[in-house]
C-alpha cells in the first residue's frame, strides 16, 4: 500500500490540472460561437456573461503557466468586452 493517501480536494488546487483548462476553453469557444453566429439575438444580452466565460478561460490560462490568475481574468474580460461590442458590427457585414 503507498504512503501517499488520495485526497480529492487536492484536484481544485492543483494548477497544472487540464481539465479546467478543457472546461473553460469549451465554454468559452461556445459562447463566443453563439455571439459571432448572429443566432445571438435574444441568447446573450448580457456583456457580463461573455466577459465572465472569456475572463474565466484567461484567468485559467495564466494559472497554468504559471502567472497571476487575476491579471489573465482582466485581460480575458477585456477581451470578452471587444467580442462583445464588435460582433454586431462583424455579423451585419
Amino acid at each position: 500500500m503507498s504512503d501517499k493517501q488520495y485526497n480529492p480536494l487536492s484536484e481544485f488546487t492543483n494548477k497544472k490540472n487540464m481539465v479546467w483548462v478543457i472546461m473553460s476553453a469549451s465554454m468559452c469557444i461556445f459562447i463566443l460561437f453563439v455571439l459571432f453566429s448572429g443566432a445571438s439575438a435574444g441568447v446573450i444580452d448580457s456583456v457580463y456573461s461573455v466577459m465572465l466565460w472569456c475572463g474565466l478561460f484567461g484567468g485559467i490560462i495564466t494559472r497554468y503557466i504559471g502567472k497571476n490568475g487575476w491579471i489573465g481574468f482582466g485581460i480575458g474580460s477585456v477581451f470578452g468586452l471587444l467580442c462583445f461590442v464588435l460582433a454586431p458590427l462583424i455579423t451585419s457585414i
